[in-house]
């Protein structure tokens, strides 16, 4: 059994693609298929690392040749930047929050906190929004 452990700082991150941040604003952290918003911490960069390993945003699939025959490959839009969305840990519900086991340590920073709220957030246009510029 997982002992949950409280986020150490006063903040948790959301990192999003700019096609979504529209959409964030407008609607708030709506969860996703599995039924949660992920946030990190304790930096936005911490929140960022997760988006950004996948290269891409997944957009669907294309269909491309490959030695005469037809693949389907997904398609991913490469962005320029990420924004990262600094949410007030306490404006969050800590009943939603919980702690998050959908990373392989070893693949981030060993202070990274994950975290998963069962709920919408609603946006506050008072919170601090990040551009973090991705590497060309």
């Amino acid at each position: 059994m997982t002992t949950y452990t409280a986020p150490t700082s006063r903040a948790l991150y959301h990192a999003t693609w700019p096609t979504h941040l529209g959409s964030i604003m407008e609607k708030g952290l709506q969860p996703g298929m599995d039924g949660c918003v992920y946030l990190a911490g304790p930096l936005p960069a911490h929140a960022a690392t997760f988006i950004a390993i996948r290269g891409g945003e997944f957009d669907g699939t294309i269909e491309i040749e490959v030695n005469g025959e037809t693949a389907t490959v997904p398609n991913l839009i490469q962005h320029d930047h990420i924004y990262v969305i600094e949410i007030p840990v306490d404006e969050l519900d800590p009943t939603k929050l919980g702690e998050s086991g959908d990373h392989s340590p070893a693949m981030f920073p060993a202070d990274t906190e994950s975290y998963t709220y069962d709920g919408v957030i609603p946006y506050n246009f008072d919170w601090n929004v990040y551009q973090l510029d991705m590497p060309k």
